[in-house]
């Protein structure tokens, strides 16, 4: 049997096929699919030699309950990052459903943003938002650099939850969660 030929050389084709590994989604269009995915607005905020930090977010993993841990994605170029890195400690603010302008105040870039925001300090010297729906606290336990990104994986040290309804983000407008 001859091993060359149009034959062979589709079979190599194929084969090649195959084994290749599938080209990166387009950027824009990967944003596009991720608008789709649903998340709660927090704010991830820290403290860092006496000043408060924090930015708005939806990049959050619960990663295992045992022990209780989250990660966080926060983009090298954010204001917060070398904060967050410096710290060790970072808290996470789950949003009510009543506090889209705290969404909007902290996606900003203005300084001093705890300034003009209620809040308590937590057991980590971390801002915690008063009326939030829920917050985590965290001890940053491993950092890996993905891309643009920081993953800050953190062991939950201190919680605490409301009754209220989470602030949710979906295809770049805020809403509000029905009971499903």
């Amino acid at each position: 049997m001859q091993m060359g030929g149009p034959i062979h050389s589709a079979i190599n084709s194929i084969r090649e096929a195959l084994q290749a590994k599938p080209s990166a989604v387009d950027a824009n269009a990967f944003r596009s699919v991720m608008r789709q995915l649903a998340g709660c607005v927090t704010v991830i905020s820290t403290e860092d030699a006496g000043s408060l930090y924090g930015f708005t977010a939806t990049a959050v993993c619960s990663v295992c309950a045992e022990p209780p841990t989250i990660l966080i994605a926060v983009n090298r170029t954010a204001r917060t990052h070398p904060h967050i890195d410096r710290k060790g400690a970072y808290a996470v603010n789950i949003l009510a459903d009543g506090q889209k302008h705290i969404a909007e105040h902290f996606a900003g870039k203005q300084d001093n943003q705890f300034d003009t925001v209620e809040h308590t300090i937590g057991a980590m010297g971390v801002p915690l938002i008063t009326g939030a729906a829920a917050h985590l606290e965290c001890n940053v336990e491993q950092k890996i650099s993905i891309g643009t990104h920081t993953l800050f994986v953190g062991q939950v040290i201190g919680s605490g939850v409301d009754a209220l309804k989470p602030l949710i983000y979906h295809d770049a407008k805020y809403g509000l969660v029905s009971h499903i």
